[in-house]
């Protein structure tokens, strides 16, 4: 940066001193009708006042190469955060699919031992429910060859007797319970 600000120095000097130079010649040929020598400090005082404004135009625009370095950095930061952003995305995307996978492998794992306790469980069931049987066929068997299970006389069913079968001394047990209001058998 001291660097540009001697080379500025030393470019600003060099204009002054054409001005100063191309002025001098201007009057000496003015003084003495010198037409070509006027004319000749006349550009040459043309080409330092062009230089000292095309410095002073430099000066106002403002240098922009450290705002360009800071915009490439920020750009490369901008850039990196990006590629992390994208590779924690893919980090997390991974992720989420190793654990469905995992998960659909427990639940057909769990479902696979559901169905073997299921067909076990049923066929300890059926196993018990056929030993009952035969242990319930067995003891019916012995009850009936000790004679504890024998068939007795055939018991006569129980029929619901209409209201003109009544017996005569229920008939009025019914006639008088409905005097009353209650309502008997």
């Amino acid at each position: 940066m001291e660097r540009t600000g001697r080379t500025r120095v030393a470019a600003i000097a060099s204009a002054v001193t054409l001005i100063l130079v191309g002025f001098a010649l201007l009057l000496h040929g003015i003084a003495f009708e010198n037409l070509p020598r006027a004319v000749g400090g006349l550009g040459i005082n043309l080409v330092g006042d062009t230089a000292i404004v095309l410095f002073m135009i430099r000066a106002w625009i403002t240098d922009t190469n450290a705002q360009r370095r800071e915009l490439t950095a920020a750009q490369h930061v901008a850039l990196a955060q990006r590629d992390h952003y994208f590779a924690a995305q893919a980090a997390v995307e991974c992720e989420r699919s190793r654990v469905t996978r995992d998960a659909a492998a427990e639940r057909a794992a769990n479902a696979a031992r559901l169905r073997a306790e299921r067909d076990s469980l049923a066929a300890e069931f059926e196993e018990r429910r056929a030993e009952l049987i035969a242990e319930t066929m067995e003891a019916t068997f012995l009850m009936m060859r000790s004679g504890k299970l024998t068939a007795d006389e055939q018991s006569a069913g129980k029929l619901i007797p209409f209201p003109a079968q009544l017996l005569p001394h229920r008939q009025a047990e019914q006639a008088r319970s409905r005097e009353h209001g209650v309502v008997g058998p």
